[in-house]
C-alpha cells in the first residue's frame, strides 16, 4: 500500500467538521495527496421552490471555496445532490480516492462519542479505507494500536499502518477469552490460550511480512477480556493517537455489519481510527 493520492473530505459546514478538516489538510501535505471537498445537498426538485433550490447550491459553493485557504495542498471542490451517504461513496467510488476523512459527534452530556447513520453507512458500505478525526490535529500521527483476530482483514491492517505511517511507534493488540471456563481452575485454560496466541501472533508477523526494522521495535498488547476494555485502556494508558482496524474478521475486531464491537470500539475510544478494507 503506497501513500494515498486522492483524500476525501466530505462536509456539512458544521463545527463538528473542523477537527477531520484540520487533518484531512494536514495528511494531505504530509502525502502530497490531493485533497477533494465535497459537500451533498438534497436532491434537486425535492423542495417546490426551484430557486431556492438554486440559491443552496450558490451559497454552497461559496462556502466549499472558502472551506480551507491552504496554499500549499492541492484543493478540489464538488458539489453533489441526493442521499449525503450515497453520495459520498459514490464519489469515492468516482475519484479512486484513498482515504475517505470524516468526524463523528460528541454527547454532550455523558461526553460519549456517538456514531452518526451517515457514517456508520460509510464504514458497512464504503470501499475506500476510512478515518474517523476525533482529536485536533496537533501533530503527525507518531503511536499507532493495531487491533487482531489474526484474520486476513486484520493483516490488511496492520500493513496499511506500516506503510502509511512508517516512522510511528506501532503496538499490535489481541484481546481474548476463554469460552465458558468456570472462574475456578480458570488459570490453566487461559494459560494454555496464551500459548496458541504465542504461535498464532508469529504466524501473523509472518504472513504480514512485517519488515526487521519494524519488528524489532514493535510492541505486544495480548490481554484478557473483551477488546473494547482492552483497547480503552490501552488507549487511555499509553499516548495512543490513532488506533487501526480491520473492516471485517472472524471474531473481535469486526465491523462487516458494524456490530456491537465495532459500535463500541469507534464510539468508546478517545482516539482517532482508521477503519481499513
Amino acid at each position: 500500500m503506497s501513500a494515498p493520492k486522492t483524500i476525501l473530505f466530505p462536509t456539512d459546514f458544521g463545527g463538528h467538521c473542523d477537527r477531520p478538516r484540520e487533518r484531512a489538510v494536514r495528511l494531505a501535505r504530509e502525502w502530497r495527496a490531493r485533497l477533494v471537498i465535497l459537500h451533498v445537498l438534497p436532491k434537486l426538485g425535492d423542495s417546490a421552490d426551484g430557486e431556492l433550490d438554486r440559491e443552496s447550491a450558490s451559497v454552497a459553493r461559496r462556502r466549499l471555496c472558502d472551506e480551507i485557504s491552504a496554499q500549499d495542498v492541492r484543493i478540489t471542490t464538488r458539489l453533489a445532490y441526493g442521499d449525503v451517504a450515497e453520495e459520498i461513496i459514490r464519489e469515492a467510488a468516482e475519484l479512486s480516492a484513498d482515504l475517505v476523512v470524516t468526524g463523528i459527534s460528541r454527547h454532550d452530556e455523558i461526553g460519549d462519542f456517538i456514531v452518526g447513520t451517515t457514517v456508520e453507512r460509510l464504514i458497512r458500505r464504503g470501499t475506500a479505507p476510512i478515518l474517523v478525526v476525533k482529536q485536533k490535529a496537533g501533530g503527525h500521527y507518531g503511536n499507532l494500536l493495531v487491533g487482531t483476530d489474526f484474520s486476513d482483514h486484520s493483516v490488511a491492517a496492520l500493513r496499511a499502518a506500516i506503510a502509511l505511517f512508517p516512522e510511528a511507534v506501532l503496538t499490535v493488540m489481541h484481546a481474548y477469552r476463554v469460552g465458558s471456563a468456570p472462574l475456578r481452575g480458570r488459570d490453566e485454560p487461559a494459560g494454555n490460550r496464551q500459548a496458541e496466541i504465542a504461535f498464532e501472533l508469529e504466524a501473523f508477523l509472518d504472513k504480514v511480512g512485517v519488515p526487521d526494522d519494524v519488528r524489532d521495535r514493535l510492541e505486544i498488547n495480548v490481554d484478557y477480556g473483551d477488546v473494547c476494555s482492552v483497547a480503552r485502556e490501552h488507549v487511555r494508558t499509553s499516548r495512543t493517537d490513532l488506533t487501526v482496524i480491520g473492516s471485517n474478521g472472524r471474531s473481535g475486531i469486526v465491523v462487516e455489519v458494524l456490530g456491537s464491537t465495532a459500535r463500541n470500539l469507534v464510539e468508546c475510544l478517545e482516539c482517532d481510527l482508521l477503519l481499513v478494507k
